[in-house]
C-alpha cells in the first residue's frame, strides 16, 4: 500500500505540494487558535512569563511552520544534488531565516515580559525601578542582536578575524566622525550604571531652562517633559558634563526669609523671638530651624527665619505644593506673633520725613 501511494505521488507530483500546503494551513490555524485561547485564559498582570510566551511565540511559530512546509516541498520537488548551485544558495538562506525568526521571538518575548512585569507591579502597588527594567531590556536587545549578527556572518562565511581587524582600523576613523554619538551612548550607559535619576523623577539643570519629569531614557537622548508641558530631548552627553539636581530625591526644602520690623519696635524684638521659637518648636514638619535677630538693616530690623521643611515619614520627597503650604503657615504664624505684640510690618522701601521750615520774609526788589 505504501509503495503504491509513493508511486502515485511520483506520477502526480503536483498533488504533494497541494496536500502539504493544506496540512500546513490546518496546523497553522490550530497554533493560532491555541495561542489565542491560552491568552484569553491568562492575565498579563498575574501570569507574567506564560502570557509573554504565548503572546510572543504566535507569529514567529506560524511563520516557521510555513518556512518548514516550503522546505519540505522543495526537497520533494528538487532533491539535494540535482541543483548544486541552488543548494548552495537555499541552505544558508534557510539557516539565516531561522536565525531571524528566533531573534524575532526573543525580542518580542523581552518586550512582552517587560510590559507584563510593569503591569504586575502596578496591580500589586509595589515600588519598582522602571529605569533598571528598561536598562535590562535594552541590554537584552543588544546581546540578542550582536549574537544574531555573528551567527548570520558565520552562515555567510564571513571571516570574523578579518572583520575584527578591519573594524579596529575603521573604528578609529569612525570614532572621530561620531564623537557626539559615542558621547551620548556613554552618557546613557552612565545613567543606567550610576542611577542618578530614573523614569518619573523631576530633574533640573541649574542656570538653564532644562527642567521637567523624565519620561524615557534612550541610547542617544533622554525625553524630559517640561513643567510647562513642552517635551525636551536632552542629549545624554550633557549628564556627564553639567551639574544636575534631582528634585525627586530632596529630603527637605529650605525656607530662608526675613521678617522686617520698624526701628521703633526694637524693644519688642526679644519677645517676638521667644514666642516665634516656641511656635516653631510645635511644628512637626521642621527638620531644623533658626529664628533670630539678624541685623540692623538700612530701613528695618531684620529677623531671620531659616528652616528645613520635611514630610512624614522624614526623608521622603517634599512636593512643592506641600512645601508652599508649610512655608505659608510659618510666615503667617510669625507675622501674627509680631502683630500681636503691637509691631508694624514694613515694606523694603525708603521713607522720607519732611519737616516744616520757617520761610524767610519777602525781600524788597532791588534796583539795577
Amino acid at each position: 500500500m505504501e509503495q503504491e501511494l509513493t508511486e502515485f505521488i511520483d506520477k502526480n507530483i503536483w498533488i504533494f505540494p497541494i496536500v502539504t500546503l493544506l496540512i500546513t494551513l490546518v496546523i497553522n490555524r490550530f497554533v493560532h487558535w491555541f495561542c489565542k485561547n491560552r491568552l484569553h485564559r491568562l492575565q498579563s498582570s498575574r501570569h507574567v512569563w506564560r502570557y509573554a510566551l504565548f503572546a510572543s511565540i504566535n507569529a514567529p511559530l506560524r511563520t516557521a511552520i510555513w518556512l518548514l512546509s516550503l522546505e519540505i516541498i522543495r526537497q520533494k520537488m528538487l532533491p539535494r544534488g540535482k541543483q548544486p548551485l541552488l543548494d548552495q544558495f537555499i541552505s544558508p538562506t534557510i539557516d539565516i531565516l531561522s536565525i531571524v525568526l528566533l531573534v524575532w521571538f526573543v525580542l518580542r518575548f523581552v518586550e512582552s515580559a517587560k510590559a507584563n512585569y510593569l503591569s504586575y507591579i502596578q496591580s500589586q502597588q509595589y515600588e519598582t525601578d522602571e529605569t533598571a527594567i528598561d536598562a535590562l531590556s535594552k541590554v537584552a536587545w543588544a546581546c540578542v542582536l550582536i549574537f544574531a549578527a555573528i551567527a548570520i556572518m558565520q552562515q555567510l562565511n564571513v571571516p570574523l578575524a578579518s572583520l575584527l581587524a578591519f573594524g579596529g582600523a575603521a573604528g578609529i576613523a569612525a570614532g572621530f566622525a561620531a564623537q557626539t554619538l559615542v558621547a551620548n551612548l556613554l552618557g546613557g550607559l552612565t545613567i543606567y550604571a550610576s542611577r542618578i535619576f530614573k523614569i518619573g523623577e523631576d530633574i533640573v539643570f541649574p542656570g538653564t531652562d532644562l527642567a521637567g519629569t523624565v519620561q524615557h531614557i534612550g541610547w542617544r537622548a533622554t525625553k524630559v517633559l517640561g513643567w510647562n508641558g513642552k517635551p525636551l530631548y536632552v542629549p545624554n552627553a550633557l549628564f556627564n558634563s553639567s551639574n544636575m539636581v534631582n528634585h525627586s530625591r530632596l529630603s527637605h526644602r529650605m525656607v530662608n526669609e526675613y521678617i522686617q520690623l520698624r526701628y521703633e519696635d526694637y524693644d519688642k524684638v526679644r519677645d517676638i523671638i521667644r514666642d516665634g521659637n516656641h511656635f516653631l518648636e510645635q511644628q512637626s514638619n521642621l527638620k531644623y530651624f533658626v529664628f533670630q535677630f539678624d541685623s540692623f538693616g538700612d530701613r528695618s530690623l531684620k529677623l531671620l527665619l531659616y528652616a528645613w521643611v520635611q514630610t512624614a515619614p522624614p526623608g521622603k520627597f517634599v512636593p512643592f505644593a506641600e512645601f508652599m503650604k508649610a512655608k505659608q503657615a510659618l510666615m503667617l504664624g510669625l507675622a501674627d506673633i509680631a502683630l500681636s505684640h503691637g509691631c508694624t510690618l514694613i515694606l523694603p522701601v525708603n521713607t522720607v520725613h519732611l519737616h516744616e521750615m520757617n520761610t524767610p520774609p519777602d525781600l524788597p526788589p532791588t534796583r539795577a
